[in-house]
């Protein structure tokens, strides 16, 4: 199989077909089952199968002889399935940014998407009436931004913020700043002290925030 296959996390026919189709620009049911060995009954039941999952997409042609065809194609959400780059180009593009015009350049970068990610999660805020609300909100909103966030209150005033996934991690492996910038975003966006006790760019295996309340004349307890 081509470095540029997929694995077959859904059964060795089923990626089959879905690389097949990717080196194409659509194909019937009858031509899938010639180039991949098997009946056209048993290439149509796993053609459902991906259909339903929004992994293929089926089209009605014509042809100048015989019936019109069914003939399948990719959808977007395949796209995910095949392997990307995008991390590597990312961190690439960023590194020369830095050699051409200095680490400045590269800071700006980041407090300019700092600030974007404020905008975004200050909405949220905006609404929540009390502390605990506030804590969620942002919580919530980090888990809208493909971070697998959860919030819990540990004691009156104490919350722990935890997030499973890094949408950027490999951006945050090789320029630590990012992370800073986000605890940052973390403490303006609460009025609260922020720390953080877990990092998935050390090894851990999530991000975890301990976020204390400020009151006004008395310390959290």
């Amino acid at each position: 199989m081509s470095t540029d296959s997929i694995q077959a996390p859904r059964g060795k026919t089923r990626s089959d077909i879905l690389n097949v189709l990717k080196r194409s620009e659509g194909l019937t049911a009858d031509q899938l089952a010639t180039q991949l060995g098997i009946t056209s009954m048993a290439v149509r039941k796993h053609l459902a199968t991906l259909e339903a999952e929004g992994l293929i997409e089926a089209s009605i042609e014509r042809r100048p002889i015989g019936r019109p065809a069914n003939v399948y194609r990719l959808s977007e959400q395949s796209d995910a399935l095949f392997p990307q780059q995008y991390d590597t180009l990312a961190v690439e593009m960023l590194i020369d940014l830095a050699t051409l015009d200095g680490p400045g350049k590269l800071d700006l970068l980041f407090s300019r998407r700092a600030d974007r990610t404020y905008e975004y999660l200050e909405q949220r805020v905006s609404t929540a009436r009390t502390f605990d609300e506030r804590v969620q909100a942002l919580a919530e909103g980090m888990d809208a931004l493909g971070y697998l966030a959860e919030w819990e209150q540990v004691r009156p005033g104490v919350y722990v913020v935890n997030q499973y996934n890094c949408a950027i991690q490999r951006i945050a492996a090789s320029f630590p700043q990012v992370c800073y910038y986000e605890m940052e975003t973390y403490q303006k966006l609460l009025d609260a002290n922020v720390e953080r006790t877990c990092h998935l760019a050390s090894g851990d295996h999530l991000c975890s925030y301990l976020i204390t309340e400020r009151r006004s004349g008395a310390s959290a307890e």
